[in-house]
């Protein structure tokens, strides 16, 4: 009987790398000597992409395994990996997972994506239809969409948190919206398109309704916009509290 040896095991394995050649190109040293053109631009340039998007998908992967575990353990869920590699409706919200985060540039959105997966399996406390619709609506959103709802669900209490008690202190009539220039470091003019086109997206979805237009009383302008669906939405994405939202870059 032949006995197999951690070594032959070793052996076995297939390098990362598809072929020899490859290696030259492997190190950042080695690709800092190639222009952008001459006979091995391109080899080299076609290269470094695969390894970047290969190592961008692992990256991926390895952010859903640590979302999961932690949801797992705040679930007290007892799932071998078995179990959770072996349920369908996990798989498929990984892979539309990877598809969506591999053509996004965003960080958060990225983090976002790995969570709703998590979410995506049928130990997470949401209904089937809620898991289908809000797995679609984190891979439409972006990070503005995310904190308004956020800052939305509070607005004082934002605005106490971060110190700026002086974008609603003075107002007597304003609209929703008034205070935005101060929290988004943005002109209305800068600001106006991407939070209507976001505010509508969010009052379409039920996920909020922020009056832009709509002239109100101080009390009005700082009152909760977010709805019980929003609030769930922030929930399926496990997000921070709303307070400490950071607003993004326009």
């Amino acid at each position: 009987m032949h006995h197999v040896h951690m070594s032959d095991l070793v052996a076995a394995v297939p390098p990362h790398e598809p072929s020899e050649d490859a290696l030259a190109f492997a190190g950042k040293a080695a690709l800092s000597a190639f222009p952008v053109f001459g006979p091995m631009a391109a080899e080299a340039l076609g290269h470094a992409l695969d390894t970047r998007q290969s190592q961008r998908q692992h990256d991926f992967n390895l952010q859903i395994a640590y979302a999961l575990t932690g949801a797992l353990e705040r679930l007290d869920a007892s799932l071998t990996i078995e179990d959770i590699v072996n349920n369908d409706e996990f798989v498929a919200a990984v892979t539309r997972a990877q598809r969506v985060a591999s053509e996004t540039a965003s960080a958060k959105k990225r983090e976002r994506l790995a969570t709703a997966a998590v979410n995506g399996g049928g130990w997470a406390p949401f209904s089937a239809s809620e898991r289908e619709q809000f797995t679609r609506l984190v891979e439409e959103f972006d990070d503005l969409h995310v904190f308004l709802l956020h800052f939305y669900m509070d607005p004082k209490g934002w605005l106490d948190a971060h110190d700026m008690q002086d974008a609603y202190a003075s107002i007597y009539m304003a609209s929703a919206g008034a205070p935005l220039s101060a929290v988004l470091g943005a002109s209305e003019q800068e600001w106006s398109a991407p939070v209507t086109q976001a505010a509508s997206d969010l009052s379409r979805n039920g996920l909020a309704d922020i009056p832009l237009k709509t002239i109100m009383s101080a009390d009005g302008v700082i009152a909760a916009r977010t709805s019980e669906k929003g609030h769930r939405l922030l929930a399926f994405l496990n997000e921070p509290t709303s307070a400490s939202a950071e607003p993004p870059t326009l």
